[in-house]
């Protein structure tokens, strides 16, 4: 049997985003391996059933320390080597660099899949310029890979990538996004509330946008426009650009925003709202939520960043606002709050 072996930075982010893509693998007749972070029992065991195998490896996703990095380097090589897979499939930043050098170095078939560029492409500190240069010349090596497959998940991350890199235009691919199954996010008619409901559902990190929807809603409050600002997502502990719990509790008391923690039903939520927004300035792939949305039929509102504006058309399926505008952002949320025949088309453009 045939061993395709995955390697990404967070158990939690494999499950979220890439088991349908391994179940459908392994029902393809390969063996399929999982090299993460494990952080608890309850998603090994789930994978397990599903029968993968999993190895742990300890990769610290947000750590920007080079000894941790190094033994995580040593820890991943060894593992690979071990598993010794027909393919690697590399997700996300560390991971592509490890199996991506790895497999550069023996020469075997290695999949490199970007799914949006990261942090260090979004802050120009310098400590990220150092770290994109250093990252900029990793990839330069993998490159030279002839037996590897550059992924990704909308064009304009490509063009950057292949332009940073000189990569074989022949060797990349756009995939338009991971894609959702619409018969889970099946399509229906937004209902109808004396308040409307806006949802944000995302990790609570100020990079996704949550700050600035909180400004407009201040905004569009002044002017007396009222709506429900629904809040999902998972915490961002240990990051420094994290949210920090106390204040979205502070936000939730406040009437800002209905916090309603992590969902294991986004669907719910999304059928629940009238508009879906995700002003994020993260360098995004194609955010599961607007996929999510457009499948259900909801009108969204996202900045005009590559993974977002890549699926948002502008006045067809949705609004796309300027980045970093909360001024912008509202007078979006307001236009929509106030027409919900248009809301309706734009979520059956979707």
């Amino acid at each position: 049997m045939k061993r395709l072996c995955y390697f990404v930075n967070s158990d939690w982010y494999f499950d979220l985003h890439w088991t349908e893509r391994a179940i459908a693998a392994r029902d393809a007749g390969y063996e399929i391996h999982v090299i993460s972070h494990f952080i608890g029992e309850e998603i090994i065991k789930k994978f397990k059933t599903l029968g993968f195998i999993c190895h742990n490896v300890s990769l610290v996703a947000q750590s920007f320390n080079v000894f941790v990095f190094f033994r995580a380097f040593l820890n991943a090589r060894k593992i690979i080597k071990e598993i010794n897979p027909d393919l690697l499939h590399c997700i996300t930043l560390k991971p592509c660099l490890i199996g991506g050098f790895s497999a550069r170095r023996s020469n075997s078939p290695v999949v490199i899949s970007f799914v949006g560029l990261g942090r260090i492409f979004l802050y120009n500190t310098m400590l990220m310029r150092t770290l994109r240069a250093l990252t900029v010349f990793a990839y330069k090596y993998i490159a030279g890979n002839k037996r590897g497959v550059f992924i990704f998940e909308h064009d304009r991350d490509r063009r950057k990538i292949s332009h940073l890199v000189d990569i074989d235009y022949h060797k990349t691919i756009v995939i338009e996004g991971a894609g959702i199954n619409p018969n889970i996010y099946k399509f229906s008619i937004e209902k109808t509330y004396e308040i409307p409901i806006v949802l944000f559902a995302s990790r609570m990190l100020w990079s996704k946008g949550l700050g600035d929807l909180i400004e407009a809603k201040k905004i569009l409050r002044r002017k007396n426009i009222h709506f429900v600002l629904n809040v999902a997502g998972i915490l961002a502990e240990g990051d420094k650009g994290a949210i920090p719990l106390e204040l979205i509790h502070h936000w939730h008391n406040e009437g800002l925003i209905n916090w309603l923690g992590r969902s294991s039903n986004v669907y719910e939520l999304i059928q629940k709202s009238n508009i879906v927004a995700l002003p994020s300035v993260y360098p995004e792939g194609v955010p599961r939520l607007l996929l999510e949305a457009s499948s259900v039929g909801r009108a969204c509102i996202a900045y005009d960043t590559g993974g977002c504006d890549s699926l948002i058309i502008h006045n067809y399926n949705g609004l796309i606002v300027k980045s970093n505008s909360a001024q912008e952002l509202a007078v979006a949320l307001e236009y929509l709050l106030k027409n919900p025949q248009i809301r309706l088309e734009m979520g059956a453009n979707g």
